[in-house]
Order: C-alpha cells, then sequence, then structure tokens
C-alpha cells in the first residue's frame, strides 16, 4: 500500500484569493458554469450536502510537483473519462500513471474553515488543449459531471476493478459519503444532473474572462463539508467522471487532452480568524495567506 503524502514536504499558497457568492438562483442551479464571468459558486450534492467550487492557480503544477493521488486520462477517441483513486496497481477504469495514484486516509486531509464550516479540499490540475489560448476557445474546456467520495476501514478496490455498476449504493467500495450525481447511471447513461463547467487554458495569464490556469498551473478547487467523512482512520476513495457533456455541448467539454491529476490538501488545517465569516456577509469569502501542506509521506 502506498500513502500519498510527505510531511517534510510544505508548499505555502493562497488557495482561495476569493470565493463570490453567487445569487441563491445560480448558486444552486444544476450547471455552474465558471467559464463565463463567475469564477466560483455552490453545488448542492445528490449526496453528503454542499460543495464549492472555486477557480484557483497553484503554480508549479505538472508531473513530480503536484503530487496526485489520482489522474485519469480519456482512452482513443472517448472523450469520457473515469477513475478513481486506488494502490496504483493495477489500473481500473482510466486511470494512468500507476505511481499517481495512491490509498488516501480520512486523517491525511487538512480541515480548512470557511465562514464557520470546516470543509475538505481537493485540486484538480486539468490538461486540456489551449485552442487559441487567449480567445477563450471552447476546446479549453472541460465539464466536470460527476465527483463522489466513499470511505471505508479496508481497500476495497479489487472487489470493484473496473465494474462501474459496483460503484451504486451500496458498493462494495465502501459507504457513499458525497456524491455530487447519484445513482451513478440512468439505465445506461451517466446521471449528470449537477455539473461544473470550467475553463483550463491561459498558461497562468489572465484572459478576457479572468480564468488563469494552462500548463504549469493548476486549474479548481472543490471544498467538501468536512462533516460527511465521521471516520478518520477510513480510507477515502475518490471518484471522478469528465467530459460527459460534449455530445450537448457539441465538443466544447470533452476531456480532449493529456491527464487530469487531482491532489488533496493535506496537513495542518486552518482556522477561521473571524474574517470570513464578516466577509460572507457581504458576498465575499477571503481566504488570502491560506497555507496547506501538500505532498507524500
Amino acid at each position: 500500500m502506498k500513502n500519498i503524502l510527505k510531511n517534510k514536504l510544505v508548499l505555502k499558497h493562497a488557495l482561495l484569493a476569493a470565493i463570490v457568492i453567487l445569487p441563491s438562483s445560480t448558486a444552486f442551479a444544476t450547471e455552474l458554469d465558471l467559464s463565463g464571468s463567475a469564477t466560483s459558486g455552490f453545488l448542492t450534492g445528490a449526496v453528503g450536502g454542499t460543495a464549492i467550487f472555486s477557480e484557483t492557480s497553484t503554480h508549479p503544477a505538472g508531473t513530480g510537483v503536484f503530487d496526485p493521488f489520482l489522474t485519469v486520462n480519456s482512452q482513443g477517441n472517448n472523450a469520457i473519462e473515469r477513475g478513481y483513486n486506488t494502490d496504483g496497481n493495477p489500473l481500473y477504469l482510466n486511470q494512468q500513471r500507476p505511481q499517481w495514484n495512491t490509498l488516501l486516509k480520512v486523517s491525511d486531509l487538512a480541515k480548512i474553515n470557511i465562514g464557520g464550516t470546516n470543509y475538505y479540499a481537493f485540486e484538480l490540475d486539468a490538461n486540456e488543449p489551449s485552442g487559441t489560448e487567449r480567445d477563450h476557445s471552447p476546446k479549453v474546456l472541460l465539464s466536470v459531471d460527476n465527483i463522489r467520495i466513499y470511505t471505508s476501514s479496508t481497500d476495497n478496490t479489487g472487489a470493484v476493478q473496473s465494474d462501474v455498476s459496483k460503484l451504486e449504493t451500496p458498493s462494495p467500495l465502501g459507504t457513499l459519503r458525497f456524491a455530487l450525481n447519484d445513482p451513478l447511471k440512468n439505465g445506461s447513461n451517466f446521471n449528470i444532473t449537477n455539473w461544473v463547467k470550467m475553463a483550463a487554458n491561459t498558461d497562468g495569464i489572465a484572459d478576457a474572462q479572468g480564468h488563469n490556469g494552462g500548463s504549469g498551473f493548476s486549474d479548481l478547487i472543490v471544498y467538501i463539508p468536512a462533516s460527511d467523512f465521521p471516520k478518520l482512520d477510513d480510507f477515502l476513495f475518490f471518484y471522478n467522471l469528465n467530459g460527459a457533456h460534449f455530445q450537448a455541448d457539441v465538443g466544447g467539454d470533452a476531456a480532449e487532452g493529456g491527464f487530469e491529476e487531482w491532489r488533496a490538501v493535506v496537513g495542518v488545517g486552518v482556522p477561521d480568524d473571524g474574517a470570513t465569516a464578516a466577509l460572507l456577509g457581504l458576498g465575499l469569502v477571503g481566504l488570502a495567506g491560506i497555507r496547506a501542506r501538500f505532498g507524500r509521506k
């Protein structure tokens, strides 16, 4: 079994400089569009409550620095990619790079307090074609169509392998703690009621819409309520589905580039100093200067 953290590696990073609180009519909509003027918002999952999604731009990112626990990549002409973290051997579904698919425990995660609520955070480094970059080409878009998080006291990945039917609840993988969409499928089709449209472009230079990502920069961070995970010693299995909206969006949201990588915010938690709650009342969450630990141990 591989662990995923290094206590000795500490990267200081402002995880969330600002989350704009959207109007309720938009914030809880089925589609959260972060490819336009909005840079953050909420989606209430089918299981586990409300998650916060926000653009981010950790630098540097990429192989050997970003230190993911899950990498996924579409296969051939298939614009859909899906996978969940394992011990890396063997690879199931669309996992890539066994050394960057590792087991994770709830106790590894740092609690981040936002407005009086504790969250666990997971950061995505997307790898999509640049298109014409700063003209906001559809080729830079990606749909994040499902996140499902299970916990178990044991590593049950061998009981699921690449059989997605075994990710439906109840699942041998573990207890479903959070699900952007549940059930996983409706018949033969993926259930993609709640989803995020995101831009992954510009190589760290903000485009006309203010998006900041691309090669060497991360793109998205999601905050899941920590209260969903009552047992710190449990293994945590993070399932991700991307690109499933590509048919409806004429290819714009397909998983077309290289592999997508997820890493967890781990280590010492970040307390709320009171300013966050005050800013919530003004429609803005200010979290500049958050320091988080990333890495392996």
